[in-house]
C-alpha cells in the first residue's frame, strides 16, 4: 500500500522510507514507532507524541484483560445488554461483493484485526487507528486520511464516526479515498451513553447518516441493535449513574445485567429500518456505493419516505 501513501497535509507522495521514518517528495518525514507508521496531520487532536508514550485517549487494552476479576465477571459471566446478531452474516455478505486481492481499509480497527482479515480473507485488509494499543497497521486521524485517491475497494468503520470532532469532513474523506463503484461501510450508534472521553463527540439519526454520503447510493440499511436494547442500557446506564461509589455502581451492573439482559433478543425480530423502528434504535449499519451522483440535500431527504411503516 505504500504507492497510495501521501503526506496528510501536503499531500506530497511518499519517495521513500528508513527504519524510522517515511519521506516524502516535498522533503517532509514522518515518523514509524516499533514498525508502524505514525501519519497524524498537524491539524488533528491526536499527536506523535502520545503514541510514543503510549499515552491513553480513545481505547484502553487493559479492558480485554480478564485475568483482572472486574473484567472476566463482566465480559465473560454477565448477559450482555445489547448485541449485533447480524454482524457475521453481514460481513459474509459484504465479502461476497468483494473481488480476489480486493484493498480494505478499516479505520479505527481497534482489537479486531484478526476478525476482519478473517472475514475478508481473500482481500488485502489495511488496518489503521489513531492509538497503538492494538498495533494497527497505520496509525492516522480519519480527518486526513493519508492515502490518495480513489484507491480502496471498501472503508470500512464501525463504532468510529461518534468519535469524530468533525464527521462531515470525516465522511468526505472517506469517501474521497473510496474507489468509483466501491463500497463503504458505516456502523454507528443513535442512542448510546458518553463513552471513550473525551473522544465522543456525536449520535446520528437514520436521515442524519445519510446526510453526510451524498457522493453515495444506499444499497443496505440495518438496524445493528434496536429500540428494546435502547432501552435495558439506558436503564442500566442511568441506574449505575445514580451513585458514585464503586460498590453501589458495580451491584447496578451486576443487577441490570441479570435483569435485562434479554431484552435484546426482542430486537431480532425488527432488525430492519422502517419508520417505527427508527425512532430510537441504539445503532445502524449503512452500506454505501460510490458513484459520484452529486445528491441535493432534499434528494436525501426524501430516501426516507421510501422506508415502509
Amino acid at each position: 500500500m505504500h504507492k497510495y501513501i501521501i503526506h496528510p497535509d501536503t499531500h506530497s507522495k511518499l519517495a521513500s522510507q528508513t527504519e524510522d521514518c517515511f519521506l516524502f517528495e516535498d522533503k517532509s518525514k514522518l515518523r514509524i514507532h516499533n514498525g508502524t507508521p505514525i501519519l497524524f496531520s498537524i491539524d488533528s487532536i491526536f499527536n506523535e507524541e502520545d503514541v510514543i508514550i503510549a499515552r491513553k485517549t480513545t481505547q484502553d487494552s487493559a479492558h480485554l484483560d480478564t485475568s483482572n476479576i472486574k473484567n472476566f465477571i463482566r465480559r465473560k459471566l454477565l448477559p450482555s445488554l445489547c448485541n449485533d446478531f447480524n454482524i457475521d452474516k453481514r460481513y459474509d455478505e459484504l465479502s461476497t461483493l468483494l473481488s480476489e486481492r480486493s484493498i480494505v481499509l478499516i479505520i479505527g480497527v481497534g482489537e479486531k484485526a484478526a476478525y476482519y482479515k478473517n472475514k475478508f480473507s481473500h482481500c488485502v485488509v489495511i488496518t489503521s487507528d489513531v492509538h497503538n494499543e492494538f498495533k494497527p497497521d497505520y496509525i492516522f486521524d480519519g480527518h486526513y486520511i493519508p492515502f490518495s485517491d480513489n484507491c480502496f475497494d471498501m472503508v470500512l468503520a464501525a463504532q468510529v464516526i461518534e468519535h469524530t470532532i468533525n464527521p462531515w469532513k470525516f465522511c468526505q474523506e472517506l469517501q474521497r479515498v473510496t474507489k468509483i463503484g466501491g463500497l463503504l461501510q458505516i456502523e454507528a450508534p443513535q442512542t448510546f451513553p458518553y463513552h471513550a472521553e473525551p473522544y465522543d463527540f456525536f449520535r446520528f439519526t437514520y436521515t442524519g447518516m445519510r446526510s453526510l454520503f451524498p457522493q453515495c447510493a444506499v444499497i443496505h440499511t440495518e438496524i445493528t441493535e434496536g429500540n428494546a436494547s435502547m432501552v435495558a442500557v439506558t436503564i442500566s446506564n442511568y441506574l449505575i449513574n445514580t451513585s458514585s461509589k464503586r460498590l453501589i455502581r458495580s451491584s447496578w451492573l451486576f443487577i441490570t445485567r441479570i435483569l435485562l439482559g434479554w431484552l435484546k433478543y426482542l430486537d431480532k425480530l425488527q432488525a430492519l429500518p422502517n419508520r417505527r423502528t427508527v425512532s430510537m434504535p441504539k445503532g445502524y449499519a449503512f452500506t454505501f456505493k460510490k458513484d459520484t451522483v452529486q445528491r441535493k440535500p432534499i434528494e436525501l431527504l426524501n430516501e426516507f419516505y421510501e422506508l415502509k411503516r
